[in-house]
């Protein structure tokens, strides 16, 4: 990957410098050897770029791109290649309109150029691995994303049919959806109900259906989103706790390399082991993540979340 991105970046500086460059100067601006540039010159060429070599009076030749050179999208080149990122890791949007855009957008910038240039861009897809498990998939909730869409930015009441997990049929009621929120391959809505004045989220593939109503609505100034996903852990909005876990020494490492919540504060004990400490809401999706840990995480606070934990595990044992 770290080839491919030399390689475009190499194009800008060729065209942006009125006298091209020297092997030595590309060289040193991106720190490697300069036989790795010439084979980088041997590459864009056989690309199909048309690159100027010039004798110089200090006998150095500088290398120009053709001046009616299109490069490969007039964006950074780190723009690039988030797009392609975003187009195969956006596995959570397979099935969804946001997916089929994304795609679009990629191939109609792409099909701009020539098909030299064209196959060079699409070498650096192949640097990325897409691996997506656990996503939600959306090929059958086009509609009811549009829609949502549509109330979004127009600040539409809708009138929606939502069948939770729980519930034996579906039940109707009205919502002002705020906000989408992509999370752990699935999609869910941040909406408002109207006669509970509080804040929910809902799971898209559980509605059966959402009718945009003519009806608009104001976006509460009392009810804050960021401050509630700020505060939850997932995507249950909760009264936030205190939860305090330890972990062994052999987990700690892992532990250490993540944020897992904005509010956390990471405590280090002389025996290797760390004491993760943060506020958040959501006591189901904070129990699962403990238990996903195994014997390496013991609660240590609060004593209805280590007392929740010990009685899945000894469920799971088959102790209960």
């Amino acid at each position: 990957m770290k080839q491919i991105v030399r390689q475009l970046d190499i194009l800008r500086e060729l065209q942006a410098r009125r006298y091209g460059m020297s092997v030595r100067e590309l060289a040193d601006e991106y720190n490697v050897d300069r036989r790795t540039i010439q084979r980088d010159l041997g590459d864009l060429r056989e690309a199909g770029f048309i690159l100027h070599e010039t004798r110089r009076a200090d006998q150095r030749i500088y290398y120009q791109l053709q001046k009616d050179t299109k490069l490969p999208l007039n964006f950074p080149i780190m723009e690039i290649a988030a797009m392609i990122f975003a187009e195969q890791a956006g596995m959570g949007l397979v099935g969804t309109p946001f997916g089929e855009h994304l795609r679009s957008a990629i191939r109609r910038l792409t099909q701009a150029m020539p098909p030299e240039m064209r196959q060079f861009i699409e070498r650096a897809a192949e640097a990325y691995v897409p691996l997506a498990r656990g996503h939600k998939p959306y090929e059958d909730a086009r509609e009811i994303l549009e829609n949502l869409h549509d109330a979004f930015l127009e600040h539409r009441v809708c009138r929606v049919s939502y069948r939770s997990p729980s519930a034996e049929s579906a039940q109707q009621y009205n919502i002002e959806p705020l906000r989408l929120l992509p999370h752990r391959g699935g999609l869910y809505v941040i909406s408002r109900m109207p006669y509970y004045d509080q804040l929910i989220t809902q799971a898209v593939d559980r509605f059966e259906s959402v009718e945009v109503t003519e009806e608009e609505f104001e976006p509460p100034d009392h009810l804050s989103v960021d401050e509630q996903v700020s505060n939850a852990f997932g995507v249950s909005f909760e009264e936030p706790k205190d939860v305090v876990v330890r972990f062994t020494e052999e987990q700690a490492p892992y532990i250490r390399e993540r944020v897992w919540h904005p509010s956390q504060e990471l405590e280090e004990l002389d025996d290797g082991r760390v004491v993760l400490r943060l506020r958040a809401g959501g006591f189901y999706e904070i129990k699962s993540w403990v238990l996903s840990f195994g014997a390496a995480a013991e609660v240590l606070e609060p004593e209805e979340l280590r007392e929740a934990v010990r009685e899945e595990m000894r469920t799971a044992l088959g102790l209960a």
